[in-house]
């Protein structure tokens, strides 16, 4: 009975340490093209994440990051400040292009 209660308890703990990593912000990494190149590599904070340019390539990363917002206010956001934007993604996904036009439409429109 003690080893089944043990074995139980161990359980118990391990399912609760499994969900409070998997809820834990991970590393983000996102990449834009500018639709018009930069003359000299920059490098730009947006929110928590450290965009960095060089020619028409922007790379955005943070150790943690975990956000509520869409992918399109993502883009926005992104775009808002880097400028327009001809492709973007992040967390696995692209953009296509009828929303890269709404994402540099929204940025502009604040």
């Amino acid at each position: 009975m003690q080893r089944f209660v043990r074995c139980t308890a161990a359980l118990v703990l391990a399912l609760g340490v499994a969900a409070s990593a998997s809820a834990a912000p991970k590393p983000f990494r996102a990449e834009a093209k500018l639709a018009t190149a930069v003359a000299s590599p920059s490098e730009q904070k947006i929110g928590v994440v450290t965009w960095k340019c060089e020619a028409d390539k922007c790379v955005g990363q943070a150790d943690n990051y975990s956000s509520l917002d869409s992918f399109l206010r993502e883009c926005r956001k992104v775009s808002a400040v880097l400028g327009p934007l001809s492709s973007y993604s992040s967390r696995g996904r692209e953009m296509s292009g009828g929303d890269i036009t709404a994402c540099n439409r929204g940025a502009k429109e604040g």
